[in-house]
């Protein structure tokens, strides 16, 4: 071979061999977009869904702060769920063929955002999701695992919990305790000011030195007027009866929107002058609960206590959450198993809740929670039963299209066992601290988990 066929073949393997290093060395930085997305779920406490209810998998982009705002999005199915068998169910009852898997058409990762939402059987809109359940960052495996959790889970972690058992709309301190059932702390506070011919500006002036901060004055029997003038035409010597209004609500709130909630009694008036008027506060107050707002996720927070002592028959029931109690240790939710009844819905702990049904009046705490005072029909000795322990106040995270009324849906935030009578009814001052439910740790006991494996092709 000659001289110059020697350098032909030199050169051109030199090339080949260019070739194929810059190949297999550049290849990885290629990214070439995938056609087929493969997503597997693998629950842990995942509660199976609820009779005319199901779940559905979606990919989207968008903003999941405290508000949802949602700029495209794709469903990867619908699915139902059991938690006793741990299988994936299409929506007939009928185990899915694939599983937990679930085929996407398209690069999962043009999405941020994976989620799980509740839907409804009759679904009025389809193409839109329901309120989002477990979600999570769409991210490379490599980099970090996917779990769907529930939203804005490390601030509900941290989330406290209390109630108490004082009844306020009976107006009478001495009858009804442990009748009543509301999320805040309470003490009972008696004071005192002198009567003057200056009733209006003297109480004006005791009032706001006892609650500096901006507070609005309620009257609890329908007249219309706050602050200054609420004292001008309640207690004006010549300008109204002082003896017609015996209660009325001070609710103070700080820059926050966070307050207190002070029914205020006044029993008796001595118009002597320079006698003295006594009042009693029930002081309704709360300490850092830090419930996040669902709002914008579509869920609401619903009261409830359930009492072996009573009938489920003609009331309600309670739905156990996967991690069922009573199967589990029976301690954690007593009388879970008896009747139910709810205390309401609610967004903000530091608000009343959407309504008081059982109530006797309006002379009530600002805060979410009920009066058992008229009692539903088949409802009988509401807690705390005087056998001792009657069950367990619990407080549910609930979807906003919820269709069940006499049931809790089956994610159980807090709870707390009834306490018995003799500790509730001899101290006016009782709190109960109720045990959070929330965690995502432990495969027991919590609220469920979704651990995500992604594929593409």
């Amino acid at each position: 071979m000659s001289n110059r066929m020697k350098r032909l073949f030199a050169i051109l393997a030199l090339v080949l061999i260019s070739v194929i290093y810059w190949g297999c060395t550049e290849a990885p930085d290629v990214l070439v977009p995938a056609t087929t997305s493969e997503v597997s779920l693998s629950p842990e406490l995942l509660p199976s869904n609820m009779v005319g209810m199901h779940y559905e998998l979606w990919a989207a982009k968008g903003t999941f702060n405290n508000t949802v705002i949602i700029t495209e999005k794709v469903s990867l199915g619908k699915f139902a769920y059991d938690s006793y068998l741990k299988r994936f169910l299409e929506l007939n009852g009928d185990v899915r063929a694939i599983g937990n898997r679930f085929v996407l058409d398209d690069d999962i990762y043009r999405f941020s955002k994976l989620f799980v939402s509740v839907e409804v059987d009759a679904d009025p809109d389809i193409s839109s999701p329901g309120p989002i359940m477990l979600i999570d960052d769409i991210t490379v495996p490599s980099s970090s695992s996917v779990d769907l959790v529930f939203p804005l889970h490390g601030l509900i972690w941290e989330a406290t919990a209390r109630f108490n058992m004082e009844t306020t709309s009976d107006s009478d301190r001495t009858a009804g305790d442990g009748y009543g059932l509301w999320f805040a702390s309470y003490q009972r506070l008696v004071d005192s000011i002198r009567d003057t011919f200056s009733l209006d500006s003297f109480w004006l002036d005791s009032i706001y030195e006892q609650f500096p901060r901006d507070t609005v004055i309620v009257n609890m029997i329908g007249i219309d007027s706050i602050r200054d003038t609420v004292f001008t035409r309640i207690f004006g010597v010549d300008s109204f009866p002082q003896q017609a209004v015996r209660f009325f609500r001070l609710v103070q709130v700080d820059s926050a929107g966070a307050g207190d909630s002070i029914l205020l009694t006044i029993p008796n008036f001595d118009y002597t002058v320079g006698s003295r008027i006594t009042f009693d506060y029930d002081e309704f107050t709360q300490d850092s609960f830090a419930l996040p707002d669902y709002t914008g996720y579509g869920w609401k927070y619903k009261g409830w206590v359930v009492s072996p002592y009573v009938s489920p028959t003609n009331v309600g029931s309670a739905t156990f959450p996967a991690w069922r109690p009573n199967s589990l240790n029976d301690s954690i939710m007593p009388g879970i198993a008896g009747g139910l009844l709810t205390t309401g819905t609610f967004s903000r702990i530091n608000a009343p809740d959407d309504g008081n049904p059982f109530k006797l009046s309006d002379r009530l705490p600002q805060f979410p929670g009920e009066d058992f005072l008229s009692f539903p029909s088949g409802w009988s000795g509401l807690v705390p039963n005087f056998n001792g322990n009657s069950g367990t106040v619990f407080i549910s995270l609930e979807p906003t299209n919820f269709i069940h009324d006499t049931t809790n849906f089956p994610l159980i935030a807090f709870t707390a066992d009834v306490p018995d009578a003799q500790f509730t009814i001899t101290d006016d001052e009782v709190i109960i601290t109720m045990d959070n439910r929330t965690q995502i740790t432990s495969k027991t006991v919590g609220f469920p988990k979704i651990i995500v494996n992604i594929k593409t092709f």
